[in-house]
């Protein structure tokens, strides 16, 4: 068998074809010139020429129609005619012919084969690609995943047999309403790609921001028969839209600070004194000591909103001691239920006393405000659950609450300084809080949970 223009056949299973053809044909040739089996042996040289469909040697198929047709006429040299001669030179034509139109189909199909091969290996190329860059998941028209790459496996730190068959539902953090969730589902089960960022959960708990866009692909009547979304994560990102908001804020506010206490709460200072020894010199039954007890009040309003900017501006340095945390909020929770106002709130505290290394007065100012803001959401009535849970090196305290939740449009603000949604407060609460949390190496996070309430997560490490 004559070598193609390549000059040499690949290893493996196309060499391994080769020597078969080569056989075959051997066998063929034989079996034409020398034994009387009749004209139509010399039409096997077809199987020899199809057997280009498994060489990857393009120019095979004319090679083996022309070595065909060679040894066909060579063939009706050597054997006798088994009937006219008319007869057999044109069954041996009509035999050549069929051979060099197998070789023609054996060419096309296999240009056809090759570009299928080269098709699939771009597409396996760029699905490659696309898996080491993003994070790649395909669902069914009802939402369910069908694909998930290693990358949404390693981010959402669920393993692939519990994503796949699940829903986005899943990972919902629940921090986006249901407006925008609606509004992605309308967008693409209309057939429009829908783009943006959304806030998940991965299953240890922790959040994870991802760029996503979502593409519908469309049947012939232009209907989704599947989704493919396509994310990058930007968690990194928002953390340090996030740092650069409060940096700007706290420069803002160091400046402030320095002019509120020298401006104003030394003045404050100097006038409660003064009222208080007015009030003390009028009688008991005067109306007056009754407006100067309110204006002290007032004023002692005042100050404890001025101590907060300042506390917020000017953290003090962690003064780290072994702490009992159970203990420490059970202290905390008897301090709230002393305020008259909170007495038909129910506090239920639960789970481990885990000791830990922190500022004991900073992290009893985190829970106080994160009780407070508790029963306050409650109303008058109802239960705020306190869990405190702890691992090898990390502790958690959860604190549950079941009044209304967080507005959507607010959950993005309430961790920012001056933001409040009280009639009275400074907005310093929960970024106070936070900033505590953090300077301790732990996290603060707040999620409004389907049912309702509000779930404030603090987690310290053990040390």
């Amino acid at each position: 068998m004559p070598v193609p223009s390549s000059g040499r056949f690949a290893v493996g299973a196309d060499r391994t074809y080769f020597l078969v053809a080569m056989g075959l044909t051997a066998a063929i040739f034989l079996l034409d010139a020398y034994l009387p089996f009749g004209i139509a042996t010399s039409a096997l040289y077809g199987i020899v020429i199809i057997l280009g469909l498994f060489i990857n040697a393009p120019r095979y198929p004319w090679w083996a129609a022309t070595l065909a047709t060679v040894l066909t006429a060579v063939g009706a040299w050597i054997s006798p005619p088994g009937g006219p001669v008319a007869y057999a030179v044109a069954n041996r034509g009509l035999t050549m012919a069929g051979m060099w139109i197998t070789a023609w189909l054996v060419t096309k199909y296999g240009h056809i084969g090759r570009a299928l091969d080269q098709s699939v290996k771009d597409l396996a190329d760029t699905k490659f690609a696309l898996d080491q860059a993003a994070i790649v998941a395909t669902t069914d028209v009802q939402g369910r995943i069908t694909y998930a790459n290693d990358r949404f496996v390693e981010i959402s730190k669920y393993p692939r047999q519990e994503l796949l068959g699940q829903d986005h539902r899943l990972i919902n953090s629940g921090h986006h309403s249901k407006e925008f969730i609606r509004d992605l589902w309308h967008t693409i089960a209309n057939g429009r790609i829908w783009r943006g960022e959304i806030r998940n959960r991965a299953k240890d708990g922790s959040y994870y921001w991802v760029d996503t866009t979502i593409v519908p692909f469309l049947d012939d009547r232009r209907k989704p028969y599947q989704y493919m979304a396509i994310r990058y994560d930007i968690t990194a990102r928002k953390a340090s839209e996030v740092r650069l908001r409060e940096q700007a804020a706290l420069a803002r506010l160091g400046e402030m600070a320095a002019v509120v206490a020298h401006e104003v709460k030394n003045p404050i200072a100097g006038i409660r004194g003064a009222l208080q020894v007015i009030g003390g010199r009028l009688p008991d039954a005067s109306r007056d000591k009754a407006v100067m007890g309110d204006i002290i009040t007032r004023l002692d309003s005042l100050n404890a909103i001025v101590q907060d900017l300042l506390v917020f501006a000017r953290p003090r340095d962690l003064q780290l001691t072994t702490v009992p945390l159970g203990l420490l909020i059970a202290e905390t929770v008897g301090h709230v239920r002393r305020d008259p106002v909170q007495q038909d709130v129910a506090i239920e505290v639960s789970g481990e006393n885990p000791l830990i290394q922190a500022d004991a007065d900073q992290l009893r100012t985190v829970f106080l405000n994160l009780l407070l803001n508790a029963t306050q959401a409650q109303g008058t009535r109802g239960v705020v659950r306190v869990a405190v849970a702890s691992s090898d090196d990390r502790v958690t305290v959860a604190i549950a609450d079941q009044g209304p939740g967080i507005p959507p449009d607010v959950r993005e603000k309430v961790f920012e300084p001056f933001f409040t949604t009280k009639h009275r407060g400074t907005g310093l609460g929960l970024p106070t809080a936070r900033r505590v949390v953090e300077r301790h190496g732990g996290t603060l996070d707040l999620e409004c949970p389907a049912g309702g309430g509000t779930v404030a997560t603090v987690t310290l490490p053990r040390r």
